[in-house]
Parts: structure tokens; sequence; C-alpha cells
């Protein structure tokens, strides 16, 4: 199971999560929390900083000493999942958690970093009457290009040499892989090292019985690249030079691939799921040619 938030390597509290950045608009965007004990801060980012040019400004900014409850704020927003809120300056910020217990570890942290004493379950009532119009889903998430916030899912220009120019179109391969309902083993957002520019995007993978694809988005019907099972060699966790957390290398037989998760947890969950996969592909398909068993 995913545990999140996460100690980095200065001993943030650090994670992503889905948060209403307009008071009550009911639009929940995905953004990426730090809580710094030392600096006395809680802010939150478009994405991880270190996948943002250096300098980069968080989006919020809360002063630990002006926060005054962190509550499961379910009651209040019953159509949220894993909803909890935080008041602060006189205002709530509602967050959406991936799980109980990432909820619950946030609500632990935050109450414990700002010395709030109150239980974590006790529903404060809200002052403000919420509006009951529906809700936009949690996964609705923002991404950046060059430098400029979009906020709403269109089809954006990558820097991988893999992707294909030009209007897109399903493919054959996506067609054949709807029509037989092949599942997948895992998803989720990662993010990911460019091939020819060594720049870091945010991207969404999906590994099944074939391969492990990456798209611009999950509303995508074709992948960027995928990279069929045949091909990988090996999956394990980087022990290079680079200063990222959560990373791990996809070993193929003409390129290794950089890929970030959101967590240690979700890290070893994606070696795991690919490792077991191509082994299971291997006892499979003992004579191995391009993903095809005779």
């Amino acid at each position: 199971l995913l545990t999140m938030p996460y100690q980095d390597r200065r001993g943030r509290t650090c994670g992503f999560l889905d948060i209403e950045e307009k008071e009550k608009s009911g639009k929940f965007l995905r953004r990426y929390l730090i809580l710094d004990k030392v600096a006395g801060l809680l802010e939150y980012y478009m994405d991880n900083p270190l996948n943002l040019p250096d300098g980069t400004a968080p989006v919020c900014q809360i002063n630990l000493s002006y926060i005054q409850n962190v509550f499961d704020a379910r009651k209040q927003r019953p159509k949220i999942e894993f909803c909890f809120a935080i008041l602060a300056n006189s205002r709530h910020y509602f967050m959406q958690a991936n799980d109980e217990n990432d909820m619950d570890g946030w609500v632990d942290s935050i109450n414990n970093a700002s010395k709030i004493t109150v239980p974590k379950k006790n529903l404060q009532r809200v002052a403000e009457q919420e509006d009951d119009a529906e809700r936009m889903p949690g996964g609705y998430r923002a991404e950046i290009v060059g430098g400029m916030v979009v906020k709403t899912p269109i089809e954006m220009s990558d820097s991988d040499s893999d992707a294909e120019n030009g209007k897109s179109r399903v493919s054959p391969m996506t067609r054949r892989k709807q029509a037989l309902g092949l599942k997948p083993v895992k998803t989720g957002f990662c993010v990911k090292q460019g091939a020819v520019v060594k720049n870091w995007k945010r991207r969404y993978f999906v590994l099944d019985h074939e391969g492990l694809s990456y798209y611009k988005s999950n509303t995508d019907t074709d992948p960027i690249k995928v990279i069929s099972l045949p091909d990988i060699l090996h999956v394990k966790p980087y022990t290079g030079d680079l200063p990222r957390d959560n990373l791990f290398e996809v070993i193929t037989t003409n390129r290794t691939f950089l890929v970030q998760a959101d967590s240690p947890e979700e890290m070893q969950e994606w070696i795991q799921a690919i490792n077991d996969t191509v082994n299971s592909f291997r006892r499979e398909c003992p004579i191995q040619r391009k993903g095809v068993c005779d």
C-alpha cells in the first residue's frame, strides 16, 4: 500500500495532495506539499521543486504559527474522499489525500509541527456554509509549460525524442488492446528524464503484459513510447549522483530510463511490479521475438 507523506533528505515532510487552491471553488488541483518544521513553514508547489526551474516560488506559503486547526473535513465535504482542512489566517484550506493513511499522516504531521493538541478527527463546524454544487474530480491536475501554468487537460508539445509530431490518432496497438480488454498491472504518474534534452517531465505510466508505456496525461489514448517487455533487462533503485529522491532505473537493451516516483513506497511498488511482469513474461515466453511468443 502507498504510504505518504514521506521524509526527504532534509528531514522535511513531503508529498502530493489535491488542494482547493481557490477557496469555495470546488476545484482540487494536484500540488506538492513541503512541511518544514525548521523553517516554520507549510508550502506547496505546482510540482516537486526538483522538477521546476531554480528559484521557483511556491504557489502558497503558510506560517506554521498561524495554523489554528487541522481536522478531518469529510463531513464538510462529503463528496471528497479523504478530505481534511487546515484553518489558518481566517481561511480553510481543503485538501484531498491519496488514502486514509495519507490523510492521517498529514493531519498528524501538521498538528505536531504547529503544536496543535486537538484530536485530528474532531470534526469542527466550518463557519461559512459551503456550496453543494458538484465538485470536479480530484484527478484534475495542472502542468507547467514554458513557465506558465496550464490548468486544463490539453495536448502539449513534448521534448522527448520518442514523441511523434502532428495530430494524435488512435494507433492499431491501442485499438487491439481495447478490443482484447487488456487490464493494466499498474498505472500512475511519475517524472521521467528526457532522452535528448535532459529535462524532467511528469508522465502517466501504464504497465501491462505487453510493456511499460508512458503518456502525456491520463486522458491520452496513445502513448509517447512503449517499452516492450522483451527489451527490459532490469529495474532497480538509482544509485548515481543525481540529487533526486525515489528515483529508479528501467534498464533496456538500448537505453536506461530514469523515472522518479512520488514516494519511496511507490518507487518500490513500480520496481516490483515491472520486474515481476518481465519475469512472468520470460517464463511464459522462453523464446522472445519482439514481444511475440512462438
